[in-house]
């Protein structure tokens, strides 16, 4: 899936360094499988692309059946706004998911910094 037009800065030389150093820390296998895999991805486990303390590295496939999930929602809320959605927060409008199905310690230190 290509990198969107507005975060693609955030893909730079420091991202490629990230992931040199974690590949070199943790091997060529995904974290997720365990295999040996020659194209790993690192992997922003929020699904934030600025937070990049909570990562790994994935293979391809676990890394794309584990965005699913976002690129599922994403897309839903991209036809409900075509069709003339309207949104009671902002915060429901653009979370990449809904709030239950994130972790409760995730939950509870965004809630403390007012993310949601």
């Amino acid at each position: 899936m290509p990198i969107r037009a507005e975060i693609r800065h955030l893909y730079g030389a420091a991202h490629r360094r990230l992931r040199a150093e974690l590949i070199a820390l943790l091997g060529d296998a995904c974290q997720k499988c365990k295999r040996p895999h020659s194209r790993l991805n690192l992997a922003h486990l929020t699904h934030d692309p600025t937070n990049m303390k909570l990562v790994t590295i994935l293979c391809p496939s676990c890394h794309a059946k584990y965005d699913a999930r976002q690129r599922h929602a994403m897309t839903r809320r991209t036809i409900a706004k075509r069709r003339g959605q309207l949104w009671l927060t902002d915060a429901i409008e653009w979370a990449p998911f809904p709030s239950w199905e994130i972790p409760e310690p995730l939950r509870d230190a965004a809630i403390q910094r007012e993310l949601f």
